[in-house]
């Protein structure tokens, strides 16, 4: 399970099912849950803040960068020796 601190740069999307899509900081979360909480955890209190209802269908983990860091980070040790 992905914690909130292992993703602390980046965004959480959240889809509720009556269509409303939230964006939040994840920084954000981690002040009011911490760094510990776990993304599911996250997504089972949210509350959309159009239909006000806990019906979160679905959530993304948003990466906040430039596409060299983004690209650079997800390489193997194999990949390595060809940069």
């Amino acid at each position: 399970m992905t914690k909130l601190s292992s993703i602390s740069d980046n965004h959480l999307v959240l889809n509720c099912r009556c269509g409303h899509v939230g964006q939040i900081a994840v920084a954000d979360l981690i002040e009011v849950y911490g760094g510990d909480v776990e993304v599911v955890a996250v997504e089972r209190a949210a509350r959309c803040s159009r239909c006000k209802t806990k019906n979160i269908a679905r959530s993304q983990i948003i990466y906040v960068g430039g596409s060299f860091e983004a690209l650079s980070s997800g390489h193997t040790e194999k990949d390595a020796k060809d940069w």
